[in-house]
């Protein structure tokens, strides 16, 4: 796992910053963790039905969708979702059920390759990479806690870089409070 006092070629304080909110985001993610058992990680419910492994899996499958968005606007293709109205809810069901299958070392395995996939997207963007934008899938209807940061038609790829440590962080905070209203946390 990369980490970033590993990380020497940083062209840019931008992405040194962005560097640091990641990485503060993943260790976030697994401090609201530890010290969870694997029964209480797998099957008690955070929110809803969700567990904390539903929540994890769920984090990922967004930050894989985030970095193919940017993907998709350095190509300058067109993603696989724009103009056509999807329904994020069934759609995030959709991810979880599969995700529901993995045992939980697969998903722990999961969570550090989107840590280090994530650190890899940011330490190659050039520059002047972040100032591009372009149409994502969540532009036109977008997911509720997402509809805030929409600006316009188009994101930039610095907007979805930021999407992954706000995401992590969400889903953090909401372990944290769970482990903590339940006693699992002090």
């Amino acid at each position: 796992m990369p980490k970033i006092s590993k990380i020497t070629q940083v062209e840019t304080a931008r992405q040194f910053a962005f560097l640091q909110r990641m990485s503060m985001a993943h260790d976030r993610s697994i401090r609201s963790i530890s010290g969870l058992t694997e029964v209480q990680l797998c099957t008690e419910p955070v929110t809803g039905d969700w567990t904390v492994k539903d929540m994890l899996g769920h984090v990922v499958t967004w930050n894989d969708e985030f970095r193919l968005a940017i993907q998709n606007i350095l190509k300058k293709e067109i993603s696989r979702f724009v103009s056509q109205e999807v329904d994020w809810e069934a759609w995030n069901a959709e991810k979880i059920s599969g995700k529901r299958k993995w045992p939980w070392k697969r998903i722990r395995a999961d969570l550090e390759r989107d840590y280090s996939e994530a650190i890899e997207l940011i330490v190659h963007l050039r520059p002047e990479e972040f100032r591009k934008y372009g149409a994502t899938p969540w532009v036109y209807s977008p997911p509720k806690e997402m509809a805030k940061f929409i600006n316009g038609s188009a994101e930039t790829v610095e907007t979805l870089v930021t999407y992954h440590w706000r995401h992590m962080n969400q889903h953090s905070r909401m372990i944290e409070k769970w482990g903590e209203k339940r006693g699992f946390k002090e």
